[in-house]
């Protein structure tokens, strides 16, 4: 046990904390133009799929490419994310996603939701849809997203109706880097692909995605989970991540927020005070991310700024 103690300690004090957190990448590489929600009755509707990869015994990436292979012992039910990764674990997450938009919003948006009841493999392992690291080429992404969907087009799910189509992978996202951590250099990232995004690197050739209620395409890649095993001198270390923060960001990426860190870096920019920033996203390990900033709200729309 005093092991397991001194390696948490060793792997929290060479982060230099958790608020010291940074966010690789971005959450949405193309931002586009505002898209305001002026109606008290917004409603906006989310469809996720839960896709599997080929197995790999890749050093690169975290697990298998299979859901609940990233854990290399049995933690129980009172870690964060616990198993099993299944549709009523999302559904979980995609109350909490619900539940905040609500509160925060002064109840001008409203989520509604539906997770496919089956899981989906595509056809290769998690390393050929990532892009290189330190790339901002998201092609081998986009593509992943293109294959799910065809396949579920071709299967003849209804996929009408909805606003954000989200694929939850399995595996962790290429999102933070810790001290120990083998993986990561080829897990995917987490990313919201909008109708800007897809259009660039499709070259408007957006066959085989489905349009969403506002005439557009978009995709919004989520992991399992954020939480991830690094070796410390005491052996394996579990840490707990989780992906509400994840998700609220990349919905406020769908609605128009921009990132508010350094996207260059990752470094921190305005912190926990306001939502697009990754201390925000993972702020109490992901799992209680801060309201958007007052200038967050006023971009969406949701408040009027008042000159003194």
């Amino acid at each position: 046990m005093f092991k397991n103690i001194f390696a948490v300690f060793l792997v929290l004090l060479s982060m230099g904390s958790l608020s010291a957190q940074t966010f690789i990448g971005n959450i949405n590489p193309f931002p586009e133009s505002i898209n305001k929600i002026s109606s008290a009755n917004d409603t906006i509707r989310i469809l996720g799929v839960m896709v599997n990869f080929q197995e790999d015994r890749d050093g690169a990436t975290f697990g298998n490419g299979k859901f609940g292979s990233i854990y290399t012992q049995n933690y129980g039910n009172t870690i964060l994310d616990p198993l099993p990764h299944d549709k009523a674990y999302f559904e979980s997450h995609l109350l909490f996603v619900k539940n905040y938009f609500r509160e925060v919003s002064g109840e001008r948006v409203f989520i509604e939701y539906s997770i496919l009841p089956d899981t989906f493999s595509v056809s290769q392992t998690m390393r050929n849809y990532a892009p290189e690291p330190g790339s901002d080429d998201f092609t081998p992404t986009a593509n992943f997203a293109k294959e799910v969907w065809s396949f579920l087009m071709n299967s003849n799910v209804n996929l009408s109706g909805y606003d954000i189509f989200t694929i939850f992978h399995a595996g962790v996202g290429r999102d933070v880097s810790l001290p120990g951590s083998l993986g990561n250099e080829r897990d995917l990232p987490s990313v919201y692909l909008g109708d800007k995004a897809l259009r660039e690197i499709f070259n408007n050739d957006l066959t085989g995605f489905p349009i969403n209620r506002d005439g557009k395409y978009n995709t919004m890649i989520i992991p399992e989970t954020e939480s991830r095993e690094v070796q410390g001198f005491g052996g394996t270390v579990l840490f707990q991540l989780s992906i509400n923060g994840l998700l609220v960001a990349s919905v406020a990426s769908h609605l128009g927020l921009p990132d508010l860190f350094n996207t260059e870096t990752g470094l921190s920019a305005i912190g926990r005070f306001g939502l697009m920033d990754g201390q925000a996203i993972f702020a109490y390990s992901g799992t209680f991310p801060p309201e958007p900033s007052a200038w967050e709200k006023i971009y969406l729309g949701w408040k009027k700024p008042v000159t003194i």
